[in-house]
């Protein structure tokens, strides 16, 4: 379907979508509006009509094409996420203690970065008290994670001292703080629990869920499965965060359903699509990934939604609330002690890393703010990227995760892309269906085929 762009520079996206009624794709158009959270079907005359109503609204008689434009075109300023300007704007702070772990994930983005560091506890406690600050920022709550470059609960002494240095920050300032944690799950033991319990510590355990994919992929099925379940027995309910490669693709509703069987408390599942090159040999490798990847992630998110558990990624998480860049960007502190943009390169040996660092200690423990390499990397948006431009998933991709552009090859990042408008379309689509259930009990799709013209 040939576009001259009039909808979609007003954020109005023309997708064809025959195939999800059994139809040549362009026989069907879905309209989706992302700033009025709107979305309908309509047959391919209609576009022109929207087309026409955009160049002159006045001129319109048709009153349903023009209640149909009225509704795409309002705007709800609310869903755009706030943008950072400034480092001072920080409400999340990340902290990854250690280049060290007792792993050895097959996948492992960060594993060419250990280098065994450990961080300067001096600069730890210089890092929190810049944070949690009450001259530095007027916020109601503030956000600490603590993450991985390795596995954080190798250093338990500087985990549970930005616990607790952290919290009395936070008191004394007032600010309340939600602190999280992510952990591969093999190091748990009574102290830790009774420790993340008094700081309400959220839990994300790295974990495949499934036996014999997690002996694979990162080892130690037995212990983490029996850490899992003692977080739960103690009142910890963590969220499993697994990585879904071409070796589980085709699991994801089984993980499900493996999630309800054997930890039944546990609600949020992410299954997230693993980053890694040398998972595939070529762009076909990708998109058959990707494609299986979207086909299983919606069966298994319907198991979900069936029996209360939240199962998402990235790409579903980025859906309701529209993004300019893919994340926000981090006020990340490395075991070195420098501040990176990104989580994912925090080591020296990490692709990309002189670019993503913006600050530093000097020898007075001062922390010092490249303000303009701050402002470069935060530009790094769907502004700063042609091939956005007219892309209807752009507000749910953000231009793509940094990261990314120093992994894979520009043909892995034109599929990714690809993958993003595919995911994006599908869930649009299955949320129409949600809603026309709902209201009619029929589906998106017994209803558009029994109607005639507009179906909204």
């Amino acid at each position: 379907m040939k576009s001259s762009f009039v909808l979609e520079n007003a954020d109005i996206y023309p997708i064809p979508v025959g195939s999800w009624f059994d139809a040549p794709e362009e026989d069907y158009v879905l309209m989706y509006a992302p700033w009025s959270d709107n979305a309908m079907i309509v047959s391919p005359d209609y576009v022109q009509k929207m087309e026409d109503w955009i160049k002159a609204p006045g001129s319109c008689t048709d009153e349903e094409i023009h209640g149909a434009m009225i509704a795409l075109s309002e705007k709800d300023p609310e869903k755009k996420a706030a943008r950072l300007v400034s480092p001072n704007d920080f409400t999340r702070l990340a902290i990854l203690p250690n280049n060290v772990c007792n792993f050895s994930c097959s996948y492992c983005y960060s594993a060419q970065g250990r280098s065994g560091k450990i961080i300067d506890k001096e600069i730890l406690k210089k890092t929190l008290e810049h944070f949690i600050d009450s001259k530095r920022i007027k916020a109601p709550m503030l956000f600490i994670a603590i993450l991985g470059g390795g596995e954080p609960m190798l250093s338990w002494d500087h985990v549970k001292f930005i616990l607790e240095y952290g919290q009395a920050l936070a008191d004394a300032h007032g600010f309340k703080t939600d602190f999280s944690l992510v952990t591969n799950g093999s190091v748990i033991n009574d102290e830790i629990i009774s420790v993340l319990k008094k700081y309400n510590v959220t839990v994300s355990v790295s974990f495949e869920i499934l036996e014999s994919i997690q002996n694979m992929q990162r080892g130690s099925y037995q212990i983490v499965s029996r850490n899992i379940k003692q977080l739960i027995d103690n009142g910890i309910i963590p969220k499993l965060r697994a990585t879904i490669t071409p070796e589980n693709v085709l699991l994801q509703e089984q993980m499900i359903q493996e999630v309800i069987s054997v930890y039944p408390k546990v609600t949020d599942i992410m299954t997230e699509a693993v980053t890694d090159a040398e998972s595939f040999k070529n762009s076909q490798d990708f998109r058959d990934f990707y494609n299986q990847y979207i086909n299983h992630f919606f069966k298994a998110w319907k198991i979900g939604l069936e029996h209360g558990k939240n199962v998402e990624c990235s790409a579903s998480r980025n859906f309701n609330l529209l993004i300019e860049r893919f994340c926000p960007g981090e006020f990340a502190l490395t075991p070195d002690g420098l501040i990176s943009m990104c989580t994912r390169i925090t080591a020296p040996a990490d692709p990309g890393f002189s670019e993503s660092i913006y600050g530093f200690f000097d020898k007075d423990y001062k922390l010092i703010i490249d303000e303009l390499q701050f402002q470069s990397l935060a530009d790094d948006n769907v502004y700063s990227k042609e091939k956005c431009k007219y892309c209807f998933a752009k507000w749910q991709c953000g231009g793509g995760c940094m990261a990314w552009k120093y992994v894979y090859q520009p043909e892995a990042l034109e599929e990714i892309c690809e993958f993003t408008r595919n995911f994006t379309k599908r869930m649009i689509l299955e949320k129409l269906n949600q809603q026309y259930l709902k209201e009619s009990g029929l589906s998106l799709k017994e209803s558009v085929l029994s109607a005639t013209g507009i179906c909204e």
